[in-house]
């Protein structure tokens, strides 16, 4: 997952330091706020958030999990995988 990845190589920077420079500096890419040193809160771009949101949303449909799962069990018997970018959006689309 990206963002993940993103978070865990996100540069860091302290509270007194973000609210004396607050800009779009700090506000465009994923940003690790810390207290002394120890992390208290993290900035994501607006976009990474909806990413984020539409994740989560998947994750809670019980019939998308469903695709998921069987989809990873014919792999494993050797059927030929896709691309996992965009298959949420193909698998909605084939359900409306």
């Amino acid at each position: 997952m990206s963002i993940s990845t993103d978070l865990l190589k996100a540069d860091r920077v302290g509270v007194r330091d973000l609210k004396e420079h607050l800009s779009g500096k700090f506000l465009a890419r994923p940003l690790v706020i810390t207290d002394r040193g120890v992390p208290v809160s993290v900035n994501l771009p607006y976009s990474d958030v909806l990413e984020l949101t539409d994740i989560i949303d998947e994750l809670l449909d019980s019939r998308t999990l469903l695709d998921v799962f069987n989809a990873r069990k014919a792999i494993r018997r050797g059927a030929k995988g896709v691309n996992v970018s965009g298959l949420f959006g193909k698998i909605r689309a084939r359900r409306k």
